[in-house]
């Protein structure tokens, strides 16, 4: 969703450069303000929330057919209308399950995308952990009430056939670049961005900023058929210069962030705490990137890939020529940098910071790490600026500075305070690639919530050296990466000692200054425990026992963690595993790669079926026993 505020018209990238400075300044000076009056608060309750985005899709079962609805909007107008800030009591037995928590609508990037989150954040009772679930199952009922007998919505990260000819409903012809004025794609249409001004301007400020079109090259899985090499030519010779020999190719932002995903934001107590969390949960993104796999096909084809990451960051891409042939990273990607001054040993990448922006905010009293973490993110352009929003007041308002922050997509984002001190240190949880139902979407936040509490209640270390886990971020983006990837992780998770209320990092260091932390293992050794090393799963089992939570509420976290332990084991498949799996096997698939539209029509009517509860087919999806440790 991003910084959704606006007034005034957008401007395009050419305006937008003439601003530049003015609002970096205001927007470190923004953020300075905030510090400020954020750095001291403290005993905030903690609270938390999930994000989910849906496709909208519509079905003609005569052609037997599936294509992304354009609807989606219209619907999020009525879902606007009727429930946003709708005043739903708390635990009133009246309501259906889970409606207590209400739900909010926002638009999404895409015109065939729906955003949804809790319209109340989630307090810090264990208990409310076994509600998330059905309070997913409720806004998704809502989207119902407004959909076609024809149209159906899932939460599944990649529409399998994205950028195909025709598919989106109702019918858009795929015009000429020069006919799509903002992203200049042969394959994605104007028509498929959001109306809101954020969206489109974004998209255009990417390729205007960049000096071409983006360029995404997605290795294809070679099957027996699989043309070798497999080359495509287009009518477009921006296009067929950018195109890769073996890769599937595409060339516009929608192709990431037309994607679907979950994300999971917590409220601190106070600053320390926010830094803390956000540096133990760094390493844990590759991890649940791989567990969380859902996004194997891409425009068409089966891919080498099981997830959206990689895609998004290189949809998102704005860096120009000259800056692409140096070590500055794309602007959606891993976070580079730790906070806390006890894991700042492990910041061993040659992050760019902004200068200026670093000694304003050193003098002003901001602490090290969070200087250097802000001065990292302003080493990017503002992407958005409205003519009604460029001189505000740096007081009271954070627009500048938010229209960098939203807009650097790291695997983790650290959220300060709000202009007006009402909501409190938050870190947001982005890697998680959408699940087919609600209970899959519900056990992947219960469990990236229960990893904060015991965090904090056991001590716990997960920090490695920050280029560790950037290789891990490479390999948790393979094919079967859950299975057939070995990943750099602690070898001692319970290594932090407590000190003045304050935790410390007792770790040694070699003399060349790294720490000798961690070494290769698989994800399922990592989560459940093997070969003398103790498993974070047993860990969150004693920390449940430890707390007494409420017989109800830990069967329904148990199931959850059952899902995320098989899946880690292989016991269970995860979402892309599965649907490679179903692709494979359709009769209509010819061992090319591809994914013909009558294969894609049945997969995501078998979809649907999964999300309902209608078909035979475990919603953890149990393993295939012949599929073998390559997810082939």
């Amino acid at each position: 969703m991003g910084f959704l505020d606006f007034n005034g018209e957008p401007l395009p990238f050419k305006e937008i450069r003439t601003h530049i400075d003015h609002v970096k300044r205001h927007g470190v000076l923004q953020f300075l303000n905030i510090y400020r009056r954020g750095k001291e608060r403290n005993n905030d309750d903690f609270k938390w929330g999930d994000e989910i985005e849906y496709s909208v899709v519509h079905f003609d079962d005569e052609e037997k057919r599936a294509r992304l609805s354009l609807r989606a909007e219209e619907i999020l107008a009525a879902l606007q209308e009727k429930y946003n800030e709708a005043d739903i009591p708390i635990c009133d037995p009246k309501l259906p399950e889970g409606a207590s928590w209400g739900s909010h609508w926002n638009p999404e990037f895409s015109s065939f995308c729906l955003e949804n989150s809790p319209d109340k954040p989630y307090h810090g009772s264990l208990e409310h952990l076994a509600n998330v679930e059905a309070n997913m199952r409720y806004r998704r009922e809502q989207i119902k009430e407004f959909l076609n007998p024809d149209e159906m919505v899932l939460s599944l990260t990649g529409f399998p056939r994205l950028g195909c000819p025709d598919f989106l409903h109702p019918s858009t012809a795929v015009p000429n670049p020069i006919e799509n004025p903002v992203s200049g794609s042969i394959f994605y249409p104007d028509a498929a961005l959001s109306c809101h001004p954020r969206f489109p301007g974004m998209t255009e400020s990417i390729r205007e900023r960049r000096g071409c079109k983006v360029e995404i090259n997605v290795p294809i899985f070679k099957d027996v058929n699989t043309k070798s090499p497999f080359i495509e030519v287009f009518n477009d010779n921006e296009s067929n210069t950018a195109a890769k020999p073996d890769h599937v190719y595409m060339d516009a932002t929608g192709f990431g962030l037309g994607q679907t995903c979950l994300q999971c934001t917590i409220q601190a107590k106070n600053l320390d705490e926010a830094k803390l969390l956000y540096d133990q949960l760094a390493p844990w993104c590759p991890i649940m990137i791989a567990l969380s796999a859902a996004s194997p096909f891409y425009r068409g084809y089966i891919t080498d890939t099981d997830t959206r990451w990689g895609v998004i960051s290189a949809s998102c891409d704005d860096r120009n020529a000259t800056e692409r042939s140096t070590d500055l990273k794309p602007r959606h990607g891993p976070m580079e940098l730790y906070l806390s001054p006890q894991y700042q040993k492990y910041n061993d990448l040659n992050s760019k910071m902004n200068k200026e922006a670093k000694n304003t905010l050193l003098k002003g009293g901001v602490e090290d790490g969070i200087a250097n973490h802000i001065a990292h993110l302003w080493v990017r352009d503002p992407l958005n600026l409205y003519s009604g929003r460029i001189n505000i007041d740096d007081e009271t308002e954070a627009d500048h500075f938010e229209y960098i922050q939203s807009t650097v997509w790291y695997s983790l984002r650290f959220k300060p305070p709000t202009p007006d001190n009402s909501i409190g240190w938050r870190i947001e949880f982005r890697v998680l690639d959408g699940q087919l139902t609600d209970f899959e979407n519900a056990a992947y936040i219960v469990f990236v919530v229960l990893l904060t509490r015991v965090i904090l209640a056991k001590h716990l270390d997960f920090t490695i050296p920050m280029s560790r886990i950037t290789t891990n971020m490479k390999r948790a983006q393979k094919k079967n990466a859950v299975l057939s990837e070995l990943f750099y992780s602690r070898k001692c998770i319970k290594n932090n000692k407590v000190e003045n209320g304050k935790i410390k990092d007792s770790s040694t260091s070699r003399q060349n200054g790294w720490v000798e932390v961690d070494e290769e293992m698989t994800i399922d050794r990592f989560i459940n425990g093997k070969e003398g090393l103790t498993g974070v799963i047993p860990v969150i089992r004693e920390y449940l026992d430890e707390t007494g939570i409420q017989t109800k509420a830990r069967n329904v976290i148990e199931r959850y963690l059952e899902l995320i332990s098989k899946r880690a084991s292989g016991e269970c498949l995860t979402a892309a595993q599965w649907k490679r799996h179903y692709v494979r096997s359709h009769p209509d698939y010819k061992q090319d790669s591809v994914v013909s539209q009558l294969t894609e029509y049945d997969l995501l009517k078998t979809c649907d079926k999964l999300e309902k509860g209608e078909t035979y087919e475990h919603p953890v999806y149990l393993d295939v026993p012949h599929l073998n440790q390559n997810g082939a």
